[in-house]
């Protein structure tokens, strides 16, 4: 059993692992592992110490199951990354990958709840997005929102351009903000309506025009491109902002005083636990697309390579798959 480990030092460690299936934990061999160019970015910037395996989005099949499972050998499935633990006597989420060691390995063990067989018309790639729409569901469970109710995404990044079409699917009525254009594009061509670039637009007069001078009843910041107090700024008295996505970004300074003044609901959402099965039934349903996220794929001996190309340039790649058969 080998996994990757990224760190300032070394750069990309390849490290035999010795871990054994225990009791209720399933054996699984990975087969593909989804990893992005900014996650690679900032596990390269970590000490020895603190370095971790990274990878939170993976494809497998079952090799060693307990028959109480329910897991056939060999059945393809997609791997849910949430794991609960306590931290200071508190019951918590943590993710593979983000907290503690991911999915960047050819074997991995895990409890037999965070595996989720897959159906045949669910592609490979297309399951290594579970976990996004995962939380994008968790979004909308954390939003008071109505059908026809505007709601304002900063950032096309994976994350929001799945949440985009899930608005759409849930009859609110998205406004996807980015400054790549080519993004943009991509999803105006999945039937998001208004898309937006601050290089071009005025964010503040187009979401009054949009939304007929009312602003948009939520927002949600998913991404690093667009400054997160325009999510603020674009949202009505008494509205919800969602801060959604993974806890590896770099700190972003709010401007306190439009949430005080407009008495602003503020939330966090960063997993996607308890709803994959649901991710898995969009998918099959083909509600949610993927085409076009995926930017290049790689090989399990590739990594470092990988590794450096995405501290050159950790804004290119939105989705990296690497192959681990």
């Amino acid at each position: 059993m080998k996994q990757w480990f990224i760190n300032k030092d070394e750069g990309a460690v390849l490290v035999e692992s010795t871990s054994v299936r225990e009791e209720g934990q399933v054996k699984l061999k990975l087969s593909k592992v989804a990893v992005s160019s900014q996650d690679m970015s900032n596990f390269a910037t970590r000490s020895k110490d603190n370095a971790i395996t990274p990878g939170h989005s993976a494809v497998a099949y079952v090799s060693e199951a307990d028959e109480e499972s329910g897991l056939k050998l060999g059945a393809r499935v997609v791997v849910s990354p949430y794991v609960k633990a306590q931290d200071h006597g508190v019951d918590v989420v943590k993710t593979m990958g983000v907290d503690v060691d991911g999915l960047l390995r050819d074997f991995v063990c895990v409890p037999f709840e965070n595996v989720f067989p897959l159906p045949d018309g669910v592609s490979d790639e297309e399951a290594l997005f579970a976990e996004y729409i995962a939380m994008g569901d968790n979004v909308f469970e954390a939003l008071d929102l109505e059908k026809g109710d505007y709601i304002v995404i900063l950032g096309a990044s994976t994350l929001g351009l799945i949440i985009s079409q899930m608005a759409n699917y849930y009859q609110f009525v998205p406004i996807l903000i980015d400054l790549d254009s080519d993004k943009l594009a991509l999803a105006q061509k999945w039937g998001v309506c208004y898309t937006l670039n601050p290089t071009y637009d005025n964010l503040e007069r187009r979401v009054e025009e949009i939304t007929g001078g009312r602003m948009s009843e939520a927002a949600v910041f998913a991404g690093e491109s667009v400054d997160i107090n325009s999510a603020i700024r674009l949202v009505k008295n008494e509205g919800d902002v969602i801060i959604a996505g993974y806890a590896t970004r770099a700190k972003h300074a709010i401007d306190a005083y439009p949430i005080l003044k407009k008495q602003l609901k503020v939330k966090g959402v960063s997993n996607g636990e308890g709803s994959m099965s649901s991710a898995i039934n969009l998918l099959a349903n083909k509600i949610v697309k993927t085409s076009g996220i995926i930017s290049a794929a790689a090989n399990f001996e590739e990594v470092p390579q990988v590794v450096e190309n995405c501290v050159k340039y950790p804004y290119q790649y939105s989705k990296i798959v690497v192959n681990i058969d």
